[in-house]
């Protein structure tokens, strides 16, 4: 292993991702950031209603800024629509922005954040990987002590080591527990151990290029102590025990998380914060009302007018393109949806720039299979029009055709998701299509949406942070792998196109294979279409320090360097 001419090392604490990744073959824009599952995911993984925005006001904080007057103290507090529990493998929701800080990760890193520099990669319990020269063997050095925080559920305090992670990855790996990253296992990982203590060596069964974002990835690669899952999936879904920056100190359905400071923490000084508050706050306009008022501090929204609304002194906008959308899932073995004609005809019955232009305010893009973040990713404005086009009187013939005249659904009640209804609604009534719209609170939906017992829903708030990711949505077994959220939609053609795509690491051949799988999805009437991808917008109080609001999951992974001031 210490043939310099086969290994390429990654060291340090944080590292330049050009640096780091060159040696492996891996272009600097070949690895995207982490993706968020199932639903309800945002980007910043602190709060779970939207991907934050950024771009068009006060511009972020850089790495260093205010390094020598971080103080310690305060409190944050953000807001989500439920919880849905807090198990590290397999959370969706509120889990997003308690998962990424009470666990640890081997290492985090998003390709989105070029505006990052080295914070777009950084590592954490391992503090080296050294990848083999035909980039399937990955060997992980730990870094020494990592110290599980205090807790009264009797796991010790002591440093997570090589164990731990294979125990971790063992559950991911086993299909029963319905592992948001088990489909990394299934399909690309050939074999994992521990050498020793502290080291872990994963072997893919043929190159994946994105092996380091599934093993980073918010809801898909927290290393648990063995001790607390041993505990059994109720405890690790009620509650938290990690060696991460704060420690869960509640988690109370339908109110609140509060997560304090852990003393145990590695980094030395950090986190700055004493604590995390997370609320409950279905609706929009309570969120609002609780950001005028400083209840909590931050507010995400894909509407500029309402973030212009808010806007006064002390707070800082910051508005950007991200990987949010919202999308209509549809079960493949029910009909009508089990007809091809169904499922293109809603596609083509779709006027994406009236819910821009409703929903967004002019903010935001028509989108196919990739956001047009992925920029040379994913396919172009003329490249969609010609995949996906919007053709209602085509899409009116192939409803005729199949003799359906209405479409039943169920939908979350959260945020803004009736404006999606109704304009769905006002779209198929002109080709004479009526709806059966079923209305769920935030909770029940998410749990009938896991189980794939719908027969079609809109879906709340996807946000995945690479192509591969996006993808997996359409290759057979679902977005997990373990047929949890599974649409039935099994097609070859597109399980070799989205494969065959991930399999590359030449940066210029993989965008290419990339857009053509795409294309193949498309074409073979796809059950999870997307409605259009959001440009966001972050506000958040001026006193907070060191916040990185962007597209990607990074930002709320870091809140262990925010400060607030006195």
């Amino acid at each position: 292993m210490s043939d310099s001419n086969y290994w390429t090392r990654i060291g340090g604490n944080r590292v330049s991702r050009r640096a780091a990744l060159r040696g492996a073959g891996i272009g600097a824009a070949g690895i995207a950031g982490a993706a968020l599952i199932g639903c309800g995911g945002d980007d910043n993984g602190a709060t779970a209603t939207a991907a934050p925005g950024g771009g068009g006001g006060t511009a972020t904080a850089t790495a260093t800024e205010d390094a020598g007057a971080a103080r310690q103290g305060g409190s944050y507090t953000t807001q989500t629509s439920t919880f849905a529990g807090v198990d590290p493998h397999n959370s969706v929701y509120g889990g997003a922005g308690i998962v990424p800080i009470v666990y640890n990760y081997l290492i985090r890193q998003e390709v989105l954040r070029q505006d990052l520099g080295e914070l777009g990669q950084i590592t954490d319990l391992a503090e080296s990987v050294e990848v083999s020269g035909d980039q399937q063997t990955w060997v992980f050095k730990l870094r020494p002590g990592v110290k599980i925080a205090p807790n009264s559920q009797g796991v010790p305090e002591r440093d997570l080591n090589s164990a731990d992670v294979i125990a971790s990855f063992d559950r991911i790996a086993d299909a029963d527990n319905g592992a948001n990253g088990y489909a990394t296992f299934a399909l690309f990982v050939e074999s994992y151990e521990a050498p020793d203590d502290n080291t872990v060596q994963v072997v893919t069964r043929s190159p994946f290029s994105w092996l380091l974002e599934a093993l980073g990835d918010n809801l898909q690669g927290a290393i648990v102590p063995q001790e607390w899952l041993d505990k059994g999936s109720d405890a690790v879904k009620a509650g938290a025990v990690g060696a991460g920056p704060f420690i869960l100190e509640s988690l109370v359905e339908g109110d609140k998380a509060v997560m304090k400071r852990n003393p145990n923490y590695y980094k030395e000084g950090q986190p700055y914060l004493d604590e995390v508050r997370i609320l409950i706050m279905p609706d929009t306009a309570t969120r609002i009302t609780a950001f005028r008022d400083r209840q909590i501090d931050v507010h995400v929204t894909e509407n500029g007018e309402e973030a212009a609304s808010l806007v006064a002194d002390g707070i800082t906008h910051v508005e950007h393109g991200s990987t949010g959308y919202n999308s209509f899932w549809m079960r493949t073995d029910t009909p009508p949806y089990d007809d091809p004609r169904v499922r293109r005809a809603i596609n083509m019955s779709m006027n994406r720039d009236q819910y821009i232009a409703i929903i967004g305010r002019g903010q935001g893009a028509p989108m196919g299979p990739l956001a047009p973040v992925f920029e040379n990713y994913a396919l172009t404005a003329d490249e969609l029009a010609e995949a996906q086009p919007y053709d209602p009187q085509a899409a009116k013939a192939l409803f005729e055709e199949a003799g359906v005249s209405e479409i039943q659904f169920a939908h979350p009640t959260s945020a803004n998701m009736n404006d999606y209804v109704n304009i769905l609604q006002q779209q198929l009534q002109q080709i004479g299509i009526s709806i059966r719209p079923t209305p769920l609170d935030a909770g029940t939906w998410v749990a009938g949406y896991f189980a794939g017992a719908h027969e079609a829903s809109f879906s709340f708030n996807q946000s995945y942070k690479t192509p591969h990711f996006a993808l997996q949505w359409h290759r057979t077994g679902g977005i997990t792998g373990n047929m949890n959220y599974d649409t039935k939609y099994y097609t070859p053609e597109v399980d070799a196109a989205i494969d065959n795509a991930a399999a590359i690491f030449d940066e210029e051949e993989r965008r290419a294979a990339y857009k053509e799988a795409q294309r193949v999805i498309l074409d073979s009437d796809p059950a999870f279409l997307n409605v259009f991808n959001v440009a966001n917008n972050t506000l958040y109080y001026s006193d907070i320090h060191r916040t990185q609001p962007g597209p990607g999951a990074l930002d709320g992974s870091l809140l262990q360097e925010w400060w607030i001031e006195a």
